[in-house]
């Protein structure tokens, strides 16, 4: 049986959920694609009965293989969509993701296949994220990077850009994937403190959780 558009939704939310050390569960998930708790459990079961996901002893969700399958054609196409928007139309690289979710529902087999001839085959997304069968480059969280260290920003989780107004901030701080920054202070609490482009700066205290170095 094929998936639906409802079932893809859900098949990449749990995809973009499991990059980071936490499990799926269902009120994430349902915090995560704003719907009641009562959908994601009717939804989830659905999926587990048509052979999408499992379930654990902890109630956690797991993608199958053929819902791994499924979910990382839609994000491929979604981080194509998006590097065609920045590559070739001048996107600015934080400003490309909503309009590669409404994009990537459209693209055939046949222009996915273009795309990668065109664009060169891009081994990541314009915020980092390696495309699905990618070696990834191993990433930490900013917040674990010892003060006085120098860090190099790789990405910005799938998760994260997923918020309202969060990549449009983190550029506006003049941080970016590919620029090497300073650590000068992590406090736990308030902001954290960044030497970018020469100048110190203080920066969302979230964006030690949410902005990705290489380990």
């Amino acid at each position: 049986m094929g998936s639906t558009p409802a079932i893809d939704e859900y098949l990449q939310a749990i995809y973009t959920l499991t990059d980071g050390p936490r499990g799926v569960i269902s009120a994430r998930l349902a915090d995560y694609l704003a719907v009641s708790a009562a959908a994601v459990s009717e939804m989830a079961h659905r999926m587990k009965r048509e052979g999408y996901v499992t379930f654990d002893e902890h109630k956690e969700i797991h993608l199958s293989g053929e819902g791994r399958s499924v979910a990382a054609t839609i994000m491929r196409r979604h981080r194509l969509a998006e590097r065609m928007l920045t590559d070739l139309l001048g996107f600015e690289w934080w400003e490309t993701h909503e309009e590669a979710e409404r994009l990537e529902h459209a693209m055939s087999p046949a222009l996915e296949a273009r795309l990668i001839e065109t664009l060169g085959n891009p081994q990541t997304c314009p915020h980092g994220n390696p495309m699905p069968g990618a070696i990834a480059v191993p990433t930490r969280p900013l917040e674990q990077v010892a003060p006085g260290s120098l860090a190099t920003i790789e990405r910005i989780p799938d998760q994260f850009e997923h918020e309202p107004g969060f990549l449009a901030y983190v550029a506006s701080q003049g941080l970016r994937p590919g620029l090497t920054v300073k650590v000068i202070a992590v406090p736990p609490n308030g902001p954290l403190r960044l030497e970018i482009d020469g100048t110190i700066r203080e920066v969302r205290r979230d964006c030690g959780h949410k902005v990705w170095v290489r380990a």
